[in-house]
Order: C-alpha cells, then structure tokens, then sequence
C-alpha cells in the first residue's frame, strides 16, 4: 500500500470502527480508570465517572476524556485525537471525536469544526448522542472547543449561530500505540512484551505501550501533567 493512502486508510479506520487493542494509560494521569480505545460512529460508552457533560437535554459522565497518540514506523507518523463517550443514567450517550496534531501538545488548545462524516483530520470532529431505543442525533455543523489545563479539560460545543449546545469537563487519560520494535528495541530496552495484533497491511501493526516506556509515549504522558 502507498504511503499516504496508508495515513488516509488509518484516519479513516481510527475514526469509524473500534480498536481492537486495549490501550491503557496513566489513568487521568493521577490515577483514573483507564478505558478501552473505541472511537467514531461504534464507540462504546464508557461507565459514568468524574468527566461530566451537560446538555440541555440532560448529564452524562465518564470517567475521563481520553487523548490517544497512535505512532506509525518509519517515516514517524503520529494520529493523534481527543475523544469523550459519556453516558446518562437512563442509557443515553454523547459522545465526540476530536483530530488534533502536534500543535496541541504544546498549546493544550484545540478548536475544531464539527463533520458529520466520522473521517476526520486535524481540526474537524464529530459529536453524536445515540439514544437507548437505537435513534441518534448527530450535529452537521458548529464547532468544538477545549482546553486542557495540567490533566484538566474544559470544553464546549455550539452551533453556527454560536449557541451553547453542551459543555463537558473531566480528568484527561492518555493513551499511546507504537511498532513493536519500539517496545523490543533500543527504546525501550526494560518494556514488557506485548502481543502482536494482526494487521491486513504491511507495516500498520502497532501495540499499547502500557508502560509509557518509549520516549514518544512519555513525553505525550508527560506533556499533560
């Protein structure tokens, strides 16, 4: 597979169908439960927790917003994305999905225009509510604000016309892939071994580093303390 159709394949495969990996992180960065990675138009709700989302239809929570940096081989490619799923007490879900780039690690900013398809690139982001008779109310426009502070985040979403449509809060996990050599190499000499998913395309497998052992992994953990 060519390059950039491979980057535009794991865009597009991060966005519409739940990893099958468990990616765990420094929980919340202080100890938060970590959560399973799932993403787009399948993702699971998480259990209700400490990140709370409130809506004029109602609350939700979950245990945390989740950051995730999925690191490609070589040449160094990094997917990164901001993701909430929280659900109400009566089943409800709201959820968002959230492209971002190497630019927010350092701004800890991020502002995106809200899609309703679920492939998305830095800037755009998609925010749905499945409902527990199976319906769902998807946005097809506005736009999605947050802004983490240490291993807080503070976030909203509004419509075209600027209206508030939900605001959300919570503790930030961070979750972090990589090619196994990175595990097994030079990089991270003292990293537990980690099975290897199976992959349909060369060169796209890649593991949890549970551990943040390689240097990539621990500066994004880092960067969110």
């Amino acid at each position: 597979m060519r390059y950039g159709a491979l980057v535009a394949a794991l865009l597009l495969g991060a966005c519409a169908k739940p990893k099958e990996e468990q990616m765990v992180s420094r929980g919340a960065l202080e100890g938060a439960p970590a959560a399973s990675a799932s993403s787009g138009g399948s993702e699971r709700p998480q259990p209700r927790g400490a990140a709370t989302v409130r809506t004029d239809k109602g609350t939700y929570s979950a245990p945390a917003v989740r950051f995730s940096a999925d690191f490609l081989g070589e040449p160094p490619v990094t997917l990164m994305s901001v993701a909430l799923s929280a659900q109400s007490e009566d089943g409800g879900t709201w959820r968002f999905r959230m492209a971002v780039d190497e630019k927010f690690v350092k701004s800890k900013h991020a502002t995106a225009r809200i899609i309703p398809q679920a492939a998305l690139g830095p800037g755009l982001a998609v925010v749905d509510s499945p409902q527990p008779d199976g319906s769902s109310m998807a946005m097809d426009e506005g736009t999605l604000e947050l802004t983490v502070t240490g291993n807080q985040v503070a976030g909203e979403v509004r419509t075209k016309d600027g209206r508030v449509r939900a605001t959300f809060e919570g503790p930030l996990t961070v979750e972090c892939t990589v090619p196994p050599a990175w595990l097994s190499g030079a990089n991270a000499p003292a990293a537990p071994s980690a099975p290897v998913p199976s992959s349909p395309d060369e060169g796209t497998v890649r593991v949890p580093d549970e551990a943040l052992a390689t240097p990539q992994c621990r500066s994004m953990a880092d960067a969110f303390r």
